[in-house]
């Protein structure tokens, strides 16, 4: 009887300390962010951050945007950079378990004059990838 105790106790000790693919996402993104951001991405477009919000679900990528890209941005410019940001979250194998799971991905540029200003903002669902 202490055995089957003994066993059950340490089964319980064991599923405590694994961590939900939520908690995952949201360690992962701030361990994304102390160990790479700000990360120069190309030029004029860096990451500034990698945040995850449990309640929506949501992935958020921060970006900001520098030089002529902080001030013009075409309609053409805008439509290359959302297919881009989709074709990552559809492409990215890392991604796999939070797609599985129908999370969000909001990537948001910032520009860098103004960090207030949001020059582009990107939501792609489930339907979308």
């Amino acid at each position: 009887m202490k055995k089957i105790f003994l066993i059950v106790i340490a089964a319980f000790a064991l599923t405590a300390c694994h961590e939900n693919l939520d908690e995952r996402a949201a360690r992962e993104a701030q361990e994304f962010t102390k160990k790479s951001c700000p990360m120069e991405i190309s030029e004029g477009i860096t990451i500034d951050s990698m945040t995850f919000d449990m309640k929506t679900q949501t992935v958020f990528y921060y970006y900001v945007l520098d030089g002529v890209l902080d001030t013009t941005l075409s309609e053409e410019l805008q439509e290359k950079t959302k297919q881009m940001m989709l074709d990552g979250v559809r492409n990215t194998p890392s991604l796999k378990g939070y797609k599985d799971a129908g999370y969000n991905f909001r990537y948001v540029f910032r520009s860098h004059k103004d960090k207030k200003k949001v020059l582009l903002d990107y939501v792609f669902t489930k339907k979308d990838y």
